[in-house]
């Protein structure tokens, strides 16, 4: 039997043969994704994300609108719906991706398919949530083909619309506000090979990639340029790495190379990948490890075996370790081919631990047809009492809570930290749960601030064995007077203020007399008091909230000795220029001599200016004709038997409203 090894060679993918060198950026998935072909969008909602159905009883669709070339007149290119029935659902995706779904949920109904299909349960998806034509088919994801004509200025927005036909804006965005993000080169990381299987990995360290998937390019020695492999790779990122793993059923006995290119979600590519090649080999005659025994020693454990032979197709043995005997082995050390021992001494006392010794060759880690030793042990405990915790502080913080800290012991054979409070040295007791890190909260309510207290900490190891107290700390707790904050703080903007309720605490606490209101913008560093005097009613009005801000606002309660809580659960609310600014409420054509006259009912506000379009029934797009600041105004360029539509926008200098209402008429 002829089996594939994998001789690795780092070779930058420069020859012309290779995929044609993409851009290096890309987007990251969202709700809006620019590709080399179609612009992508997924729509988000504000419910309950652990299900992928974004529909509920009440949403009817969602409208995705564009605005080419970003002068506002926004046209509508898709409407998502969730599909009526498992038929439709079909009918959308193919038989083939309907009968994947059925599958995955262990069913063959189209009833009971279309109830689960409703619930959402990602789980349950499996790889189809990565599927294009499987979210276009639940009518999350949206496609625009049509980019021709597409600049950095061009904008969609995505309106939710509910049963009763009410809009709800869920986003707007230019193209050139997407950012873009670059991809990571990825290098080979392991190539492991049995007679009719190839896998392999890359790996790159990058933080936030764009890379969604990956295609991979193969080319035997029989082949006279790369192709690429019809199966896709789902790249696999975690906070900093990110990796690319595929798999394929090979013919022995030929040279195979290797390279992948990086996509998002979207389409846009990244550069090729490090080469990998591959040649076939016979390795009938190697040998594993043999005669693998653990042996206790002295706070360790003692690995030895049967040396492999002294050949160099051996490059090392990997040992792993894991407290699972099936799975979880992770990697503790690579040693010489030589060597014949090891000794592991990061271990804790009677805990059994599962090795695996396993022969690396010239080919990849973990070559398939070598196979693996296995042997446990448990490392009794020789009773020994672990030490001390050392270092221990204790303070008051802004909280008013006592916290404190201490130094992390050197032992790993730790179970868990007790702390122990008391008023004197031989009368402290244990306060806390068992502590896995090395801090811990006291709170106030349970100390008397007239009293000292003493404080220190143990140390319990996996044996049940206890240390001796640490060096104790003497503490007196500052315990101020309490004054409870208000809740059910809401705030909305009305009549050309921000008007704020809050929950009445002088009606529940006799100690309250009044409030503080606090307010900070998204500029402000820190909150700042907005009355001089104390409120003592639970209604304020902000007169001095500016539009086209978003402000975040908190009350304190005040006692009678003057003393403040602390800053209530703050609420936010944002002031649209809608909210004052807005385009007349009518619109009034008549034919006269001269033109077309235009009138409309006076702006309550003078000083906004109104600007006057027109479209003419053979033209798609408004254009502007006048900007005034009186409240009529003749076209008299108008044409004799055209059909005409006016609309009006008002401008001020916080910006422009929504074109008010639209009509028509025919010049004669």
């Amino acid at each position: 039997m002829k089996t594939l090894v994998a001789i690795i060679f780092c070779l930058y993918a420069m020859v012309k043969v290779q995929a044609q060198i993409s851009p290096s950026t890309g987007v990251q998935m969202g709700t809006i994704m620019p590709g080399p072909s179609s612009v992508y969008g997924i729509v988000f909602t504000n419910d309950d994300m652990n299900s992928i159905n974004l529909y509920s009883a009440s949403i009817k669709q969602y409208d995705i609108y564009k605005d080419e070339k970003g002068t506002g007149n926004f046209k509508k290119i898709l409407a998502l719906t969730f599909p009526t029935s498992f038929a439709d659902f079909r009918s959308r995706v193919g038989e083939e991706v309907a009968q994947q779904v059925k599958n995955n949920f262990n069913t063959n109904a189209d009833e009971e398919a279309y109830k689960m299909l409703v619930a959402g349960d990602p789980n349950k998806m499996g790889f189809l949530v990565f599927s294009k034509i499987f979210l276009k088919g639940i009518g999350v994801l949206w496609q625009d083909v049509d980019v021709k004509g597409n600049h950095s200025s061009t904008t969609y927005k995505i309106l939710k619309i509910d049963n009763k036909g009410q809009e709800q804006l869920l986003l707007s965005q230019k193209l050139s506000d997407v950012s873009r993000v670059p991809f990571a080169k990825y290098e080979l990381q392991n190539l492991t090979s049995t007679d009719s299987v190839v896998q392999m990995s890359w790996y790159a360290k990058a933080t936030n990639t764009p890379a969604f998937m990956a295609k991979v390019y193969r080319k035997s020695n029989t082949d006279k340029s790369f192709t690429v492999v019809p199966q896709l790779s789902i790249v696999s990122n975690t906070n900093d790495t990110s990796k690319i793993s595929f798999s394929e059923r090979v013919i022995p006995g030929k040279l195979f190379n290797y390279y992948v290119v990086p996509e998002d979600f979207a389409g846009n590519e990244g550069l090729p990948s490090d080469t990998a090649f591959a040649i076939s080999k016979s390795f009938s005659q190697l040998k594993g490890i043999e005669d693998f025994k653990i042996a206790d020693s002295v706070k360790g454990a003692w690995l030895s075996w049967k040396g492999l032979p002294n050949e160099g197709i051996y490059t090392g043995i990997q040992i792993l370790k894991s407290r699972k005997s099936t799975d979880g082995f992770l990697e503790v050390a690579t040693v010489s081919s030589t060597d014949s021992s090891y000794y592991d001494k990061e271990i804790l006392p009677n805990v059994v631990y599962f090795y695996q010794l396993r022969p690396l060759t010239i080919g990849a880690k973990g070559f398939g047809l070598l196979p693996s030793a296995s042997a446990n042990i448990a490392v009794k405990n020789q009773n020994e009492v672990p030490f001390a915790p050392q270092g221990l502080k204790v303070w008051q913080d802004s909280t008013a809570q006592v916290q404190l800290h201490w130094d992390i012991n050197p032992e790993i054979d730790q179970f868990a930290y007790y702390v122990l409070r008391g008023t004197s040295k031989e009368d402290m007791r244990i306060v806390s749960p068992a502590l896995r890190t090395n801090v811990y909260t006291d709170s106030l309510s349970n100390l008397d601030g007239q009293t000292t207290y003493f404080y220190g900490v143990k140390l319990m190891n996996i044996s049940q064995k206890m240390s001796d107290i640490s060096t104790t700390v003497m503490f007196k707790p500052l315990k101020v007077e309490f004054v409870p904050y208000p809740s059910g703080i809401s705030a909305r903007y009305a009549d050309g203020a921000v008007k704020l309720l809050w929950e009445d605490m002088i009606a529940k606490h006799d100690e309250v007399i009044g409030y503080k209101i606090y307010r900070k913008g998204k500029a402000d560093k820190d909150f700042k008091l907005l009355n001089s005097a104390i409120v003592n009613t639970v209604i304020f009005e902000d007169n001095t909230a500016e539009v086209g801000e978003t402000y975040e606002y908190g009350i304190t309660a005040v006692n009678a000795t003057a003393s403040q809580s602390v800053l209530s659960p703050v609420t936010s609310v944002s002031i649209p220029i809608s909210s004052v600014l807005a385009p007349p409420a009518d619109l009034y054509l008549v034919n006269k001599v001269e033109g077309v006259y235009i009138s409309w009912p006076n702006q309550s506000d003078a000083k906004n200016i109104n600007i006057i379009y027109r479209k003419g029934s053979a033209e798609k797009d408004f254009k502007m004709i006048a900007e005034i600041s009186t409240d009529n105004y003749t076209d008299t360029s108008a044409q004799k038997g055209m059909l005409y539509s006016y609309r009006i926008v008002a401008k001020s200098k916080l910006g422009n409203s929504n074109p008010g209402v639209e009509k028509s008429i025919r010049r004669n």
